[in-house]
C-alpha cells in the first residue's frame, strides 16, 4: 500500500513537476492569467481550472461515486465545453478564488489517495467509464494534467516574450 500511495501522491504534485499548475503560474498577474493570444484560445487560468475540474470529476464522481453537483457552479466554466474568455471572467469571483478552489481540489485528491489500500487500486468502481480501475483513473488524470501543464508553459512563454523551451 505504501508504495502505490507514495507513487500516487508523487503523481499528484508531491514530486512530479508536471502535476502542479500553481508551480507554473508563479509571478504572473491576474491579467496575464486571463490573457489569450486570440479570442478563440483559452487563457492560462482556464487550463488551471480545467485541471481541477477534471481531477474533481474523475476522483469525486468516477472513483468516490459522489453525487453531483461536485463542481461549484461558478467553476463549471472550466468543464469540457469551450467558453469565451468573457464568460470565464463573468463566471469566476476572482483569480484568487479559482486558485483557492484548485488547492482545495488537490487536497481532496490527496485525502482520497490516503484512504486507498492496495486492493483499492485494482478495484473497478461501478461509476467508472469503460471499466477502468482506480489506478487507471488516477494516472489517466495525471497524464491529462501534464498535457495542460504543457499548454500553460507555452502561454507563459508567449506572455513573457520568451522562446518556448524544448524541454
Amino acid at each position: 500500500m505504501a508504495e502505490m500511495n507514495q507513487l500516487a501522491h508523487f503523481m499528484y504534485g508531491r514530486g512530479f513537476w508536471y502535476a502542479t499548475p500553481e508551480r507554473e503560474i508563479g509571478g504572473l498577474t491576474d491579467e496575464q492569467l486571463l490573457w489569450a493570444p486570440t479570442p478563440n484560445n483559452l487563457p492560462i487560468l482556464w487550463h488551471v481550472g480545467h485541471i481541477a475540474h477534471r481531477e474533481r470529476t474523475h476522483i469525486g464522481l468516477f472513483l468516490q461515486g459522489l453525487s453531483p453537483p461536485i463542481i461549484p457552479p461558478e467553476h463549471e466554466v472550466f468543464g469540457v465545453e469551450w467558453r469565451p474568455i468573457e464568460q470565464l471572467r463573468r463566471s469566476v469571483r476572482s483569480v484568487q478564488a479559482v486558485l483557492e478552489w484548485v488547492r482545495e481540489v488537490r487536497e481532496q485528491s490527496h485525502l482520497f489517495i490516503d484512504s486507498l489500500t492496495d486492493a483499492d487500486y485494482q478495484r473497478v468502481p461501478p461509476t467508472s467509464a469503460e471499466g477502468l480501475s482506480v489506478a487507471h483513473w488516477l494516472f489517466i488524470t495525471t497524464a491529462h494534467t501534464a498535457v495542460h501543464i504543457g499548454r500553460i508553459q507555452l502561454l507563459r512563454a508567449m506572455i513573457l516574450g520568451k522562446h518556448e523551451s524544448a524541454c
